[in-house]
């Protein structure tokens, strides 16, 4: 009997590592939690002790979370594949060929990038620079997962916009910025007519704003790239306690509407600008908010959209790296037709 026991021992240990009973060891009882608005990706833990494919969370944004099989594995499975945009896919402890799995917002698990926004459409312009020459981040440069202190990965798979106090701005501005300029498909500045469908749809949230009980940030624009001014920025401002929109035809005559949305900080929201046949209109959380007409003189220039955190009390002065106000964005989608 003596000389027995180790082979029965060895044969529990058998029938124990292919009953799958221990999730955490790779097991056929699969877990997969569905991700919220924000939260980084589905828990993933799967696979049976050959390997077998783990199961894999539906996020309830931006498309499918982690998971992916793992092919040849010990039976460990994803521990939690694509726990974040910056970690997707590590294809979990010791499995031997688990697919990457993407972030809960879809990520390429590169850098600073997620797929929930398309930086093929995209230039990033930063608060540094000299003179009045910002820096400017391209297209393949977001795609490849730029990320620095301005602009980087969030926690819960957003991404950050920061904005200093103080940094290199514009020629045409007096307020340095961290802001996404549209650009076009094949490459080149985006410039398209008031004509057709032209939306931009974002979520997001604010997380601090600088300028104390006077602070307002830009978080995004429909701006008239011929004379080089916005024709509606959506603002969030402390003072409001939610947004307000300043629209403006020419430039320096520019008139502020309190929208009458109130959303506190650190609370997510999803906004929309929209130049649909020649109609402005403006919705916060699923519901229209403004609609404006512009003149036939505005309506003739060529437009673009903008992304970001563009605070309004910020300055020229010189480059800093402390937060002055924070925004998180996590998607962004524009049609035009």
């Amino acid at each position: 009997m003596n000389q027995l026991a180790p082979l029965f021992a060895s044969f529990s240990l058998l029938l124990s590592a292919c009953s799958g009973s221990d999730a955490n060891n790779g097991g056929s009882n699969r877990v997969a939690s569905a991700g919220s608005l924000g939260e980084a990706g589905s828990s993933a833990l799967g696979g049976n002790a050959n390997g077998g494919s783990g199961a894999a969370g539906d996020s309830s944004f931006a498309g499918q979370s982690a998971g992916g099989s793992t092919s040849g594995g010990d039976g460990s499975g994803g521990t939690q594949a694509g726990s974040s945009n910056t970690t997707a896919g590590s294809g979990g402890t010791n499995s031997s060929g688990g697919n990457a799995g993407a972030s809960a917002m879809g990520g390429s698990g590169a850098g600073g990038s997620s797929s929930a926004i398309d930086y093929s459409i995209w230039v990033l312009q930063l608060p540094t620079g000299s003179g009045n020459t910002v820096d400017t981040i391209s297209s393949s440069q977001l795609l490849n997962g730029y990320s620095s202190a301005y602009f980087y990965a969030a926690q819960d798979a957003g991404q950050i916009f920061m904005d200093p106090e103080t940094g290199i701005t514009t020629s045409g501005s007096q307020h340095c910025r961290t802001e996404m300029r549209e650009s076009a498909p094949g490459g080149g500045q985006a410039a398209w007519a008031s004509s057709g469908t032209n939306t931009l749809t974002v979520s997001g949230q604010v997380l601090q704003v600088g300028g104390g009980s006077s602070g307002t940030v830009t978080v995004g624009q429909l701006f008239n790239g011929t004379d080089s001014i916005p024709l509606v920025e959506l603002q969030y401002s402390t003072s409001a306690g939610g947004f307000k929109m300043l629209y403006e035809e020419a430039k320096g005559g520019g008139t502020t509407t309190n929208l009458n949305t109130p959303v506190a900080l650190n609370t997510k929201y999803s906004y929309t600008l929209a130049l649909n046949q020649g109609v402005v209109t403006v919705g916060i959380n699923g519901k229209t908010v403004h609609t404006q007409t512009p003149s036939a003189s505005a309506l003739s220039k060529k437009f673009y959209f903008k992304v970001g955190n563009y605070d309004q009390t910020a300055s020229a002065g010189a480059i800093s790296t402390d937060p002055y106000t924070v925004v998180e964005v996590y998607s962004v989608s524009v049609v035009h037709q």
